[in-house]
C-alpha cells in the first residue's frame, strides 16, 4: 500500500513538473543581455560589409568633386635648372641656366563631355548611396534571421534540458521499482535507453545553440572571448491571432518596389550607362581650349646682372587652341558600341533585380501565410499531446498501459513543443522580414 502511494505521488509530481517546464519556456537573461535593437545598432557600427559600402560611397563623392573641378582652369609652375658645356666653343661661356615659368589652361568646349561626366558622377553618387542602403537592408535581414534562430535554439535547449532532467528522475524511479520487484527488466533497459537519447538530444541542442550564437556574434563583429547573451524582444504575441493581418500581395509588391534601395540603385545605373553612351559619342568632338603662360630665366656664371636678365628675359603669352579630329580609326564607334552594351546590361540587371525582388516578396508572403497556419496547428497539437499525456499518466499510475506506451506519448509531447517553437519563430521571422522590406522594421 505504501509502495503504491509513493509510486502515485512520484508520478503525479513528475507530471506537474514536466508540463510546467514544457508550458512555461521563456528565455531568461541578465541585464547585460543584447536586445534585437542592440544587435541592429551594433551591426550598423561594426559591420565590415557596411563599412566597405560606405567607402565606395565616399569614393563616388570624390569622383564627383573631381569631375566638377575639371570645369575650372588649372595652374602649374615650373623651375628648370641645367648645367651645360660647349667644349668646342672658344672664349668665355656660361655653364648654368635657370628657367622659371607658370602656365594655365582651361577647357572651353568639348562637345558637352565635361557636363555629361558631371551628371554621370552625380548619378553614380546617388546609386552608391542606394547600394549602401541595400547593403544595410541585407545586413539587418541577416541579423534578424540569426537573432530569431538563436531565440528558437535557446527555447529548444530548455526543452532538451527539462527532458534530460525528467529522464534522469525516471531512471531513478524505475531502478527503485526494479530493485523492489515492481518493474521489469525491459522497463529498466528502456529507461536507460531513454536517458541516453535525452543526453544526445541535449548535446545536439547545445551545439546548435553555440553555432547560432557564433553566427550572430560574427555578424556583429563581437570577439569570441567576449560574453554574449541575448534576450527575447517583447513582441506581445502568443498566438497567430495576435499578429496583424497581412496586406494583399499585390499591394505589398507595389509598396516594396517603390522603397527597395537595390531597385532604385539599378534604375539610376541605367541612367548612368545612358550618360556614358553620350560621353562616348563625344570622342571625336571639336575641342577648344584657352591657355596662358609666363616665363623668364637667367644664365651664369660668366654672365651677370641677373636682375636685368630676369627682366629682359620675361615673356608671357595667351593662346586659343582648337583640336579637330579627322580620322580616329573607329575609336568613337567602338566606344559608342561598348557603351551601348553597358546600357543593355544595366537594363537587364534592373529587370533581374525586379524579378528576384518579386520572387523574394512572394515567397516571404506565402511562407508567412503558411507559417501562421503551422503555428496555429502546432498550438492545437501541443494542447492535444498535453491532454493525451495526462491520460496516459493516469493510465500508467493504474497500470493500464506499458512503459513503452508511456514513453512514446511523453516523446510526442516533447516533439510537439519543439514543433511549436519552430512554427512560432518561423512565423515571427517571416513577418519581421516583410516589415523590413516595407521599411517599417
Amino acid at each position: 500500500m505504501y509502495l503504491n502511494h509513493l509510486k502515485n505521488m512520484i508520478l503525479l509530481t513528475r507530471t506537474i513538473i514536466f508540463l510546467f517546464l514544457l508550458g512555461s519556456l521563456s528565455v531568461f537573461a541578465s541585464s547585460t543581455a543584447w536586445t534585437l535593437e542592440d544587435c541592429i545598432n551594433q551591426a550598423k557600427k561594426a559591420s565590415l560589409k557596411l563599412q566597405s559600402s560606405k567607402l565606395n560611397e565616399e569614393s563616388a563623392s570624390i569622383s564627383l568633386r573631381k569631375a566638377k573641378n575639371s570645369r575650372y582652369p588649372d595652374l602649374s609652375a615650373s623651375v628648370n635648372n641645367s648645367l651645360y658645356d660647349s667644349p668646342f666653343q672658344s672664349g668665355a661661356q656660361d655653364h648654368y641656366r635657370l628657367s622659371l615659368g607658370i602656365s594655365s589652361s582651361m577647357n572651353l568646349w568639348d562637345g558637352g563631355a565635361t557636363n555629361l561626366n558631371i551628371q554621370s558622377n552625380t548619378l553614380k553618387k546617388q546609386s552608391s548611396s542606394f547600394e549602401t542602403e541595400q547593403m544595410w537592408l541585407s545586413i539587418q535581414e541577416s541579423v534578424l534571421n540569426a537573432y530569431i534562430s538563436l531565440l528558437a535554439a535557446q527555447e529548444n535547449i530548455q526543452v532538451a534540458r527539462s527532458a534530460l532532467l525528467l529522464a534522469e528522475e525516471e531512471l531513478k524511479r524505475i531502478q527503485y521499482l526494479y530493485d523492489v520487484g515492481s518493474a521489469t527488466q525491459k522497463d529498466f533497459v528502456l529507461a536507460k535507453s531513454e536517458l541516453a537519447q535525452k543526453k544526445s538530444a541535449a548535446l545536439v541542442a547545445e551545439q546548435t545553440l553555440e553555432n547560432q550564437k557564433t553566427t550572430l556574434r560574427q555578424l556583429l563583429e563581437i570577439p569570441r572571448e567576449d560574453s554574449f547573451e541575448i534576450v527575447a524582444p517583447k513582441w506581445d504575441v502568443s498566438t497567430p491571432l495576435d499578429i496583424p493581418e497581412l496586406i494583399p500581395l499585390e499591394k505589398l509588391l507595389v509598396e516594396v518596389r517603390q522603397k527597395n534601395p537595390g531597385l532604385q540603385a539599378d534604375s539610376i545605373n541605367v541612367l548612368v550607362s545612358e550618360k556614358e553612351k553620350l560621353i562616348a559619342s563625344k570622342t571625336s568632338s571639336i575641342k577648344v581650349s584657352l591657355g596662358a603662360s609666363a616665363s623668364t630665366g637667367l644664365t651664369a656664371w660668366e654672365s651677370n646682372a641677373y636682375g636685368n636678365q630676369m627682366k629682359n628675359g620675361y615673356t608671357h603669352s595667351i593662346s586659343l587652341g582648337v583640336s579637330i579630329p579627322i580620322i580616329d580609326n573607329g575609336v568613337e564607334t567602338a566606344n559608342v558600341l561598348q557603351a551601348q552594351i553597358g546600357v543593355t546590361q544595366a537594363q537587364l540587371n534592373k529587370r533581374e533585380t525586379e524579378k528576384n525582388l518579386e520572387n523574394v516578396i512572394e515567397t516571404l508572403y506565402l511562407n508567412a501565410k503558411s507559417a501562421d497556419l503551422q503555428w496555429e496547428a502546432a498550438l492545437l497539437q501541443k494542447e492535444s499531446e498535453e491532454e493525451a499525456y495526462r491520460v496516459v499518466e493516469e493510465q500508467r499510475i493504474m497500470g493500464m498501459i506499458s512503459y513503452t506506451d508511456f514513453l512514446e506519448q511523453k516523446n510526442k509531447l516533447e516533439s510537439a513543443q519543439l514543433n511549436l517553437n519552430s512554427a512560432k519563430y518561423n512565423s515571427l521571422l517571416m513577418r519581421k522580414r516583410i516589415d523590413l522590406y516595407r521599411a517599417a522594421f
